[in-house]
């Protein structure tokens, strides 16, 4: 049950004292991890080492399951304290947390995984009449859309549980705090992909805007607030939906166009229906204005939703969400909320939100949290292209914004075709920071560029033995750099015992 507190918007820069609560039972369970390596620390020197996780769709979720069975084989895994997903890793972390104790289950979980990817399928008639529902809400987009269509067809569950639910997880201290990231659409639209205020982050407790302080009960996201008071409670928005939200940018608008079009043309195929049956524009709807091509997709949505009642709905809210290309749209918690420095933050009642890959492809900037006091970073890198983009623009980021971040020397990621598999960068008063690109000269020497095309981030699926090969080459680089990730551990131990 809520109570009155929960029921208003949190204006504080301090942690939230679920995680708070969380983080404590975690460190219990660290400081035993770290006694089990060799290294002796008291509770209260315990430090902070974080497992950043960046996107890159089904090949991030795979790859991170990967990588988490190997932490955990190399008994590394109970010394992280946090853990970061961006856009497909998210996916994997949503996946793992469903279970209590998923760190002792991580073997079983990936054969589940792989399974439920394989063999599974998704039911047609639960995507559509789940987007006639979702069509119902003051706040339709394309993310509603994309959740029924895209997310629910590359993983192959309709997760409807709420992430306030993972807090159960957390209660035993055995599993990671996991921290799931977005940006502000508005921001990120208008160049802002350097202002810390375009970061929202979500956890099983609150969701909201470190930046500037301000956060919500988890289970109120998508509820009405205005003065910093809930006016109107709604449903809590369900696991499905976030994964849509937080992987809604596989690629650039063009790519993400085509697996919409992609998507509509299959259910069009599978209607029986011809192109002579195509529905015309609605000439009752005002401003709306259809190319050829835009009046052919119309069609497409109201043939895939012709058997329903409410087709007609449907269709012109998903043909206007295409035409303004609008996603994440939800009530502004923040509206009106006083005491918010950013006024353009507070003044609109709707505001959206959309994949955080589109501004740095991993959480640094959460990561960064002051609050938080992060000490080691292991940063493994799922992206497509330059495995060092996420660094060179946390770098730009860092700087802007006077946070600290270990020097970063650029030459020595100039070779973006040919990387290795770990670089370590240190500082003074700074985090540590190892960068682990997926695909190196170390784990498939002469092949990186072959390893990435087959696993591009536009594949919506894999056979089996291709899950395998992504797994055992994810797990690679745990295993290969075991050592090196023991040695910073150790001596991060011993400057927090004896500064």
């Amino acid at each position: 049950m809520s109570t009155v507190g929960d029921e208003k918007v949190r204006l504080s820069h301090d942690l939230s004292e679920g995680e708070k609560e969380a983080i404590g039972l975690r460190k219990a369970k660290v400081m035993k991890c770290l006694e089990s390596l060799g290294m002796h620390c008291d509770q209260d020197n315990i430090p902070n080492i974080t497992l950043l996780a960046s996107g890159g769709a089904l090949r991030a979720m795979i790859s991170l399951q990967g990588t988490l069975v190997e932490m955990k084989q190399q008994g590394l895994l109970d010394a992280i304290l946090y853990l970061y997903g961006v856009s497909g890793s998210t996916w994997c972390m949503t996946y793992l947390y469903k279970d209590k104790e998923w760190t002792e289950h991580l073997q079983d979980l990936e054969k589940k995984l792989c399974q439920t990817l394989v063999e599974s399928s998704w039911d047609k008639n639960k995507a559509i009449s789940t987007v006639v529902e979702a069509s119902k809400e003051e706040h339709y987009s394309l993310t509603d859309f994309w959740v029924s269509f895209m997310i629910y067809k590359i993983l192959h569950k309709f997760d409807e549980s709420g992430l306030s639910e993972q807090k159960t997880s957390l209660e035993s201290g055995k599993n990671p705090y996991p921290i799931y990231a977005a940006a502000d659409n508005k921001r990120l639209n208008k160049g802002h992909e350097s202002l810390p205020e375009t970061w929202l982050e979500f956890t099983p407790h609150e969701v909201g805007y470190p930046a500037v302080g301000a956060f919500i009960n988890t289970g109120l996201f998508g509820s009405d607030f205005e003065n910093g008071e809930l006016k109107v409670k709604k449903k809590e928005k369900n696991i499905c939906y976030l994964e849509g939200l937080w992987g809604s940018a596989l690629g650039n608008i063009e790519e993400i166009k085509k697996l919409l079009r992609d998507s509509l043309t299959e259910f069009f195929k599978g209607s029986g229906e011809k192109e002579k049956d195509h529905v015309s524009p609605n000439p009752e709807s005002p401003n709306v204005h259809f190319t050829a091509f835009e009046e052919k997709e119309r069609s497409a949505i109201s043939l895939i939703f012709a058997p329903v009642l409410d087709a007609h709905r449907v269709t012109t809210k998903t043909a206007a969400c295409l035409l303004s290309w609008t996603w994440g749209t939800t009530s502004n918690f923040l509206y009106k909320c006083p005491n918010i420095k950013s006024t353009d933050m507070v003044k609109d009642r709707v505001t959206s939100f959309i994949d955080a890959g589109l501004a740095i492809n991993s959480a640094y900037p959460l990561a960064l949290r002051p609050e938080r006091k992060v000490k080691l970073i292991l940063s493994f890198d799922f992206s497509s292209g330059d495995p060092f983009e996420t660094i060179k623009k946390t770098v730009k980021y860092c700087q802007a914004n006077k946070i600290p971040f270990p020097k970063v020397d650029e030459e020595k990621l100039k070779d973006t075709d040919n990387p290795s598999d770990c670089y370590i960068f240190t500082g003074v008063n700074v985090p540590t920071v190892m960068h682990f690109p997926l695909f190196n000269n170390i784990n498939c020497p002469g092949k990186i560029a072959d390893y990435r095309k087959k696993y591009s981030t536009f594949t919506s699926s894999y056979p089996k033995e291709d899950i395998q090969e992504l797994l055992k080459v994810a797990k690679m680089n745990v295993t290969n750099n075991a050592q090196k990730i023991l040695e910073e551990i150790k001596q991060l131990v011993a400057s927090s015992t004896n500064p």
